[in-house]
This record gives C-alpha cells, sequence and structure tokens, in this order.
C-alpha cells in the first residue's frame, strides 16, 4: 500500500535543473543583445566581482548568438509539424535531450494524438514506437548544426566539441533514460552535476539499451559533468525533456543547476497480508 511504503520509504534528494529556451531567429536584434545577459545571471545573482571573468563569459556567450554559420531548415521536416519558437523557462528532474531520440519520441507523441485508438496497451504502443524508429536513421548530424558550451571544473565556459557522427545529444540527470535505459556509469542524481552524452546512430542506441545492465562496458562515455550547459541550435531540431517531445525553432537552449529536492524512495519489504515494496525501487513522492 502507499501508505506502507511511506512508512518504509528512505529520504533520497534529486537534482532539479532549470530549462531555458530563448528563440534567436523571431527576436529582432536589440532583443537579441539581452540574450547574453538573461543567460548569464547567476552572476550578478551570485555577486561574482571578478569582473573581467564576467565580461569573457559574456564574450562567449555573445559567440553563440553569430549567425555566420547559420543553416537552412532541414527537409527531414514534415509540413504538419509545428516549429515551436516561444520563450521557455521550466524546471526538470530526468532529463534533456535533442537530436534522432527526441524525433522518434514526437512522432509517437504526434501519432498518440492523432489516433488515440491505436495505443491500448503497453504491447501496442511499443510497436508503434518501433514503427517510429526508422525517422532517426535520416537524423541529421549535429556538429555543423548545434554550438555546446559547458561549465569547467572552475564554473567557467568552454566550448566542448561536438563529435563529426553525433546525431543525439543526451543530459542525464537520474542516469535512466526512456524508460529505464542506463546509458552511462558516471553521475548520481544529487551530485549536482549533469552527464553529456553523444550517441552516433540508432543501431548503437539500441545495442546499448538493450544490453547495458548486463554488459556495463557497452554504455555510452560521458563526454562531460558540469552544472551547466548551453546550446546555440542553428536550425529547428526535435527536443525532448522528461518524454515530452517538441520541434524547436533555432535559438539558444540552456542547462543549469537549479535546486535539491528532498524525496522518499520506496525499499522492498514483506508483510503478513502479502504486501511489498516496489522491487524497482521507484520513487514516492
Amino acid at each position: 500500500s502507499e501508505i506502507l511504503a511511506v512508512k518504509n520509504g528512505t529520504v533520497k534528494h534529486l537534482d532539479r535543473w532549470r530549462l531555458l529556451i530563448l528563440p534567436a531567429k523571431t527576436v529582432d536584434d536589440e532583443a537579441k543583445k539581452a540574450i547574453p545577459q538573461i543567460l548569464n545571471e547567476e552572476i550578478r545573482e551570485s555577486h561574482v566581482t571578478n569582473r573581467p571573468e564576467s565580461e569573457v563569459t559574456s564574450s562567449i556567450l555573445e559567440s553563440l548568438l553569430e549567425d555566420s554559420d547559420a543553416m537552412k531548415p532541414s527537409s527531414r521536416f514534415s509540413v504538419r509539424e509545428s516549429v515551436t519558437s516561444q520563450f521557455f523557462d521550466g524546471v526538470f528532474c530526468n532529463y534533456f535531450s535533442l537530436g534522432f531520440d527526441a524525433t522518434i519520441a514526437y512522432r509517437f507523441h504526434n501519432e498518440r494524438e492523432l489516433h488515440p485508438e491505436k495505443f491500448t496497451s503497453p504491447l501496442k504502443n511499443k510497436m508503434v514506437y518501433v514503427m517510429k524508429s526508422p525517422a532517426a536513421l535520416r537524423a541529421p548530424k549535429l556538429k555543423k548544426r548545434v554550438k555546446l558550451l559547458v561549465n569547467d571544473e572552475s564554473g567557467r565556459l568552454v566550448k566542448l566539441p561536438v563529435p563529426d557522427d553525433c546525431r543525439s545529444i543526451i543530459l542525464m540527470n537520474i542516469q535512466s533514460f526512456g524508460g529505464g535505459n542506463k546509458l552511462s556509469s558516471a553521475g548520481v542524481a544529487n551530485d549536482g552535476l549533469i552527464e553529456v552524452i553523444f550517441v552516433s546512430n540508432l543501431p548503437r542506441a539500441v545495442a546499448t539499451c538493450a544490453t547495458s545492465k548486463a554488459l556495463p562496458f557497452v554504455r555510452f562515455k560521458v563526454a562531460a559533468q558540469t552544472n551547466r550547459v548551453c546550446f546555440r541550435t542553428k536550425c529547428p531540431l526535435h527536443c525532448q525533456v522528461d518524454g515530452e517531445p517538441w520541434l524547436q525553432e533555432e535559438g539558444v537552449i540552456q542547462v543549469k543547476f537549479h535546486s535539491r529536492n528532498s524525496i522518499l524512495k520506496n525499499v522492498r519489504t514483506g508483510s503478513s497480508c502479502n504486501c511489498s515494496g516496489d522491487p524497482t525501487g521507484a520513487v514516492v513522492r
């Protein structure tokens, strides 16, 4: 029962991450000038007195808005797909990604909205998801479509190169992605750091998800562990946060540490009434 789960639960801590999305294409030049200041607001909030370092950080952020290498929208998107170009400011706990995995989730979500009668059981849901997966095979490479900055150990923003074959960038907080898949061996959910993972293609991702629990060596290497990530997307790209997908217009995306919450984690227990805690160790909020 839920009462027993609360009684026997253990207190754990879970990091929360602020997601800020600023459209770059639909705002005028005057508004663009304010984007680095908005992204850099924690410097002012923390009363940082190192002015030269603050100016360097602002300069790096301004470089995200350079349009000299802007790209044309991809022809891979359907004319029915609605591109989001609105400002967003919210918080998530699990993961954020952009690339082919978000494309699959987006196609799955649209199909569920249009034909809810197809989604009547977990098995049917998985079948539809598999049917939408071939879209990932046509996903574009991200090296020329995304600029990426992360905080280093000293808190300074530095460039993180995107690999030539990268088709998805995943930021992991809870080390459980897309229904419980363990993509890497690094990080915990309460260390104030988020893991940056580059994924090259769908077959590699499927192989990792299918075998990573038994074969830890097939998991992805973590490109960076940081408390802040800034993206500059140069064309519309599919994104998802905690499993909710959308098609995002080009712009600037920032993910940074927000807060840490206390939660209860279910533990396995036994009782004479055959009640037991969730063996998966699900979180009880």
